[in-house]
């Protein structure tokens, strides 16, 4: 989910990316080397133009999930249509092509060398997700009761979100989710602190004026432990049967936190 550098937790996503881009560079590089020109140039553009017009048409799609323009502007949540944004890259690919002939065949092998790359590198990180379920560990609800997390999976799509109230992308996605738990009540929403004191989550809560179905206690931080989720927020989808089929590290927003629920609301 997350590499970490010191107090630092990266996600893996945008590592995979900048990963593939760099690989693509290299090979387009090497089969390059007895032409004249760059192609570190082209390959870079058709990675930025693909991820532009894909955030485009996601917000146009999630315009209404979005109260201000710089929101519109924030890549943080990383919401883009890759569909579109794969025509984009091919189409921009083919122009390049045509622009510089003689670096056809270095381009072709980039850009191949790109969609390969993050394609077997995120199978590989997926593999396995299928055996992952939603665990029994046991946690507190915020009347003291003990409760495992398992069993408020049942037959629903199960929505966790790590969080604690002094993380500032925690506070900032909290309106997000309870309005999402209102829009989706066929979702269970699973609001998990991570080792709090109920009484600080009261408070924040009711300072923010935010009200959940679901709220539990981890304070011994078990269920991060258990995904591997060495920073905050992090957000687990699970579906019917509680197998895990999506997560998510860092701030969400109402836009991409939609595009997720539509794909798993059944």
């Amino acid at each position: 989910m997350s590499i970490n550098i010191g107090p630092f937790a990266i996600p893996l996503e945008p590592l995979l990316l900048f990963s593939s881009g760099l690989v693509g560079i290299l090979v387009a590089s090497f089969l390059a080397r007895k032409n004249e020109g760059s192609v570190t140039d082209p390959l870079l553009m058709m990675l930025l133009f693909g991820l532009v017009i894909g955030r485009i048409v996601f917000v146009i799609k999630f315009a209404d999930h979005y109260e201000s323009f710089w929101q519109m502007l924030d890549f943080r949540d990383r919401g883009v249509d890759w569909f579109s944004g794969m025509i984009a890259m091919v189409l921009f690919l083919l122009w390049q092509i045509k622009r510089l002939p003689q670096q056809r065949i270095a381009l072709f092998g980039g850009a191949i060398s790109i969609l390969l790359f993050f394609s077997v590198t995120s199978f590989a990180l997926n593999a396995g997700r299928e055996s992952v379920v939603i665990p029994d560990i046991t946690l507190e609800q915020l009347d003291g009761e003990q409760k495992s997390l398992n069993q408020f999976a049942g037959e629903n799509v199960t929505v966790v979100n790590l969080w604690a109230s002094w993380c500032p992308p925690c506070q900032r996605e909290m309106p997000a989710f309870e309005k999402s738990e209102q829009q989706y009540p066929e979702i269970r929403f699973v609001m998990l602190n991570q080792q709090e004191s109920a009484e600080t989550i009261e408070k924040f809560l009711a300072e923010n004026q935010l009200t959940f179905d679901h709220v539990l206690i981890d304070k011994t931080g078990k269920v991060a432990d258990a995904f591997g989720a060495y920073g905050l927020p992090v957000t687990l989808f699970f579906d019917q049967q509680g197998t895990l089929v999506e997560s998510h590290m860092g701030e969400v927003s109402a836009a991409s936190l939609s595009a997720t629920l539509k794909q798993l609301s059944p």
